[in-house]
């Protein structure tokens, strides 16, 4: 059995396990190539082969396929010949099949021939899901499926991700409708099959997972390749949302951020006289006047040498891998004063390097903002081991492992990035700021854990440092895990202060876990180091260390960076930056 997928017209699909990427999106993380997914399930689960037809239909270019993977006109661009059009014709009224994948993000296609006469329509929306927002209505939903067609064996529900509705020149039998409309149709023409999705994207990584999905494609691939396959649906179907994993790119296996190269870290050190000379002139007190402080910050900013506002300009655009940006060798202060015994108290400093450097990182990737429940609302926050604290769920433990988790996981204006300013290391070198990036962790998970992950099923707990001093797991609110852009996801998760609220969201929940140490990434960091963490795609969290209270203790000093003050303007005073919202716990 060979299947041949249609490069000619859509060169985003590109058939290559290594690299998936689609139009628009950045190759290096993007899960965006519905066929190259189809390939795969082809080679390992359905045992046939792939052919690439990269030089159209004419002649033998379709002879011997069981199964051809065409793109709907417009997508990628896609124009068909009459003579394409006919040949596909010809191949399936002489038996061939056909499936015809189309693309939610495309306009209407164009004018001219369409393979069997092939139209869609506009996007179609789903009812409105959210009783808090009854105006909104969503552009993926479930759809009920009805029909006795070989396909829905099995087959209750769909999952659809902005559909299109779909026409031929022939009469559809409906697989998926609503309201009338037609999103996943198929038909016999002649000796052979013919099946037409209106947006394929429902079959990919994202939406596999979830409803019928994985049976309802495999169901589809069966009765197009009138069942030249050994093994069921149903077995197949259990196999790709439980245990199959896509295959996707190879991440390096150094877990040490300081001795693997790449977009993640730069090194401020070559240019430390230039930095010096940033921190030279008059700045305003951090403390007593704030908001000049900043502004002057931002302004310099712009002064650092290109190659360091380059890393950060594309990390606060496209994130990377590993999650966080680690600039190394930034000028401290040379008198150092000691350690701070209690870090909710003011440290003066001789000079203002470390504040200097934090405002002006934080200004270029959003704005800078405090919470009056840590560390007395302090902008600039002080990051110390306390003898108290030493086993508690805090930034001031040393004794326990801080487990990865999202900062402030719980907040309803979390930051979306945290800066983490080394301006002493621990006396032994053993404190390792870890992290592990949704990126990488995502394809370690399977197609069903995922969707689960994706639905709000779990409830986070308030911080000790909020207030819950018993820290409470399931005292917060009601989340999802993963959200956002379900082609490269967001994540919010505390393992330690979350629960799911069913039992399979709980297990999902732990597999997240367990993957994200599988893929963990660590630095020691040492004096003049900024670790900026992505809080909305990355988990952070500390190793334990042995402090000795004696002044010299690690330090670090923290702030938390919101792209938009706006949100949170209600919970804020008088324009100010520390947020004041206070929790039931």
């Amino acid at each position: 059995m060979v299947i041949g997928i249609d490069l000619v017209h859509a060169a985003v699909w590109r058939f290559d396990i290594q690299r998936k990427s689609g139009a628009g999106r950045a190759a290096d993380f993007s899960e965006v190539s519905v066929v190259a997914d189809l390939g795969e399930l082809a080679v390992d689960l359905l045992g046939g082969t792939v052919a690439a037809l990269e030089n159209g239909f004419e002649g033998d270019a379709l002879k011997d396929l069981g199964l051809v993977l065409v793109p709907a006109p417009g997508v990628d661009g896609a124009v068909f010949t009459p003579g394409e059009c006919e040949a596909l014709d010809r191949y399936v009224q002489e038996g061939g099949a056909v499936l015809i994948l189309g693309d939610g993000e495309w306009p209407q296609p164009p004018q001219g021939p369409a393979p069997f006469g092939f139209a869609s329509g506009d996007l179609a929306i789903g009812d409105p899901a959210d009783p808090a927002q009854p105006h909104v209505r969503p552009y993926q939903f479930p759809a009920e499926v009805t029909g006795a067609h070989p396909a829905l064996e099995g087959v209750t529900r769909a999952y659809l991700y902005r559909p299109k509705p779909v026409s031929a020149r022939f009469p559809l039998t409906g697989l998926v409708e609503k309201d009338g409309q037609i999103f996943l149709g198929v038909a016999r023409h002649g000796a052979g099959r013919v099946a037409v999705v209106g947006n394929a994207e429902m079959f990919a990584r994202p939406f596999l997972g979830r409803e019928d999905n994985a049976r309802l494609l495999l169901n589809l691939l069966s009765w197009l390749l009138d069942g030249r396959h050994q093994r069921s649906a149903a077995d197949l179907a259990a196999e790709v949302t439980g245990s199959y994993r896509f295959s996707g790119r190879d991440f390096s296996p150094t877990e040490n951020l300081k001795n693997e190269p790449g977009p993640h870290v730069v090194d401020a050190g070559v240019y430390a006289h230039l930095f010096t000379g940033l921190a030279d002139g008059f700045l305003r007190d951090s403390e007593t006047d704030e908001e000049a402080f900043l502004r002057e910050a931002e302004l310099r900013f712009h002064e650092m040498p290109r190659v360091v506002r380059q890393a950060v300009s594309r990390f606060r655009q496209h994130g990377t891998d590993s999650g966080v940006l680690l600039v190394k060798g930034l000028p401290v202060d040379p008198a150092l004063p000691p350690t701070p015994a209690d870090p909710k108290a003011r440290v003066r400093f001789t000079s203002p390097l470390s504040e200097l450097w934090l405002a002006a990182f934080a200004q270029a990737l959003g704005e800078p903002i405090g919470y009056r429940q840590e560390k007395n609302g302090l902008l600039f926050q002080n990051v110390v081991p306390t003898p108290h604290n030493a086993a508690k769920l805090s930034s001031e433990s040393s004794s326990i492992l801080l487990d990865y988790h999202t900062e402030t996981a719980f907040h309803p204006f979390m930051p979306d990035y945290v800066l983490l300013h080394c301006l002493r290391p621990d006396h032994d070198g053993a404190a390792k700021t870890i992290s592990a990036s949704l990126r990488m962790a995502l394809p370690r998970l399977s197609l069903r854990e995922r969707a689960i992950l994706s639905e709000p099923l779990y409830r986070t707990g308030i911080d000790y440092s909020f207030g819950s001093s018993h820290g409470t797991k399931g005292n917060g609110p009601l989340l999802r895990v993963l959200y956002g852009d379900p082609f490269d996801p967001y994540l919010t998760v505390d393992p330690d202060l979350m629960m799911g609220i069913v039992p399979e969201a709980d297990a999902a929940l732990k597999r997240l876990h367990a993957v994200l140490h599988e893929v963990r990434r660590w630095v020691c960091l040492d004096t003049g180091d900024l670790l900026i963490v992505d809080n909305r795609r990355a988990v952070h969290g500390r190793s334990e260390f042995t402090p000795r209270y004696d002044g010299r203790d690690r330090w670090l000093q923290r702030v938390c960076v919101v792209r938009d003050l706006v949100p949170s303007a209600g919970h804020r005073r008088l324009r100010g930056r520390i947020i004041d919202t206070a929790f039931a716990v």
